[in-house]
């Protein structure tokens, strides 16, 4: 399954490449855990971190949607998307890998795209909220209905991130 997956990134990496004079240069490529890209890849691209409600995959898949938004946008965009399709966190060493490829490409991004969904409690999401804060690349979308929103909201004021109120409205930033 990793193999497949590798290939599967590996393909849509050269296709996005080789269809880049059609395409005035335009790809968007989704890395997840266990995939990876060359460096030249990542250099030329806007690297973006979905951070944000996943709630061990029960949440809805607003990281697909992002893509989708992307795909329809001029730009080279690489989306780090720490959902899996398949997670075993019972898995040997699974927990330790997904942690520290999240902390590491929390790092890499240009942008930290951070989604809480309402109906979340998203603990993870809140830690990598206090983590980046002073990074100057957090982009928050926080509705009023998600239980901690005055934390958020306070914690956004105090270092001057920038709050959305629609992922639509976020990614214009970046763009």
């Amino acid at each position: 399954m990793k193999s497949n997956r590798y290939i599967l990134l590996i393909l849509t990496a050269i296709l996005a490449i080789s269809c880049s004079d059609r395409n005035h240069g335009n790809w968007v490529i989704v890395l997840h855990p266990h995939e990876n890209i060359e460096d030249k890849i990542l250099s030329e691209s806007t690297k973006i971190f979905l951070a944000g409600t996943i709630d061990m995959g029960n949440s809805i898949d607003w990281q697909a949607q992002v893509q989708d938004m992307f795909t329809a946008r001029h730009g080279r965009y690489i989306l780090f998307n720490p959902r899996q399709q398949e997670w075993h966190p019972e898995k040997a060493g699974e927990m330790d890998y997904q942690v520290n490829w999240e902390l590491e490409h929390l790092e890499k991004a240009d942008w930290v795209l951070m989604n809480f969904l309402p109906e979340s409690k998203s603990p993870i999401t809140l830690l990598e909220l206090g983590l980046h804060a002073r990074s100057g690349k957090l982009l928050v979308i926080c509705p009023e209905k998600f239980y901690r929103y005055d934390n958020v909201r306070i914690t956004c004021q105090k270092y001057n991130i920038l709050m959305f109120n629609s992922i639509e409205d976020a990614i214009e930033k970046i763009i």
